[in-house]
């Protein structure tokens, strides 16, 4: 959304034809320059100690991107790795819903009986359709599994767990990269670069009723 707000605004500035485009201001490039790259709008405007705190947060955050997406990925390889060697798991299924079967189901057997009563409840007036979407749903041959113990079904499953929950923080460090970004957008359009008295917060006493206005005075 934000992009698309960028790209609109860009088209409904663009020159007449034949006319000559104005230059960016100063403020306007640290701007588009911020949302690139934290920080590096602030140091263009003079406020360096800022921009370079800015940078520096948005390197750890990619760093803990790049961490638990990488924690995330092997922990789940490790998983279906295991799953193959104590079970018996087809690895090259690349259903996710087959690997959370493997959490659940001790084998193929007892999750295919699962499917079985999912059809019977779906269609219990459909024979036919109940036979074709068990076939559709359940697992057979060399797709089936058996797990060798309770224990090991429980380790794939702790296992896996941690790998989701390095996925979901992963996913938690994308929200912060998009905050910094708007957190060094908003400080560069009305802060940065303004310390002292050329730009100030006051509070005045409102005209019309009792009350208290900010003022940003630029």
């Amino acid at each position: 959304m934000i992009l698309s707000t960028i790209l609109t605004l860009a088209v409904a500035v663009q020159p007449a034809a034949g006319s000559t485009a104005p230059k960016p201001s100063p403020r306007g490039r640290a701007i588009l320059a911020s949302l690139a790259l934290p920080g590096t709008g602030q140091m263009m405007l003079g406020s360096s100690k800022r921009g370079e705190a800015l940078l520096w947060l948005d390197g750890a955050l990619w760093a803990l991107w790049s961490g638990f997406s990488w924690y995330g990925s092997a922990r789940e390889m490790d998983a279906r790795l295991f799953a193959g060697r104590e079970a018996g798991a087809d690895l090259t299924v690349r259903e996710l819903r087959y690997y959370r079967a493997l959490e659940q189901y001790d084998n193929a057997d007892e999750y295919n009986e699962g499917v079985r009563s999912d059809a019977r409840d779906i269609y219990p007036d459909n024979p036919e359709r109940q036979h074709a979407y068990y076939l559709s749903q359940g697992y057979f041959g060399t797709m089936g599994w058996n797990w060798s113990s309770d224990s090991a079904r429980f380790r794939y499953w702790g296992t896996r767990r941690s790998g989701r929950d390095a996925a979901l923080n992963a996913q938690f460090a994308v929200g912060a990269l998009v905050l910094n970004r708007l957190a060094s957008l908003i400080d560069c359009a009305f802060f940065a670069g303004r310390e002292g008295p050329t730009g100030r917060v006051e509070f005045r006493p409102t005209e019309s009723e009792p009350g208290i206005k900010v003022c940003y005075r630029f």
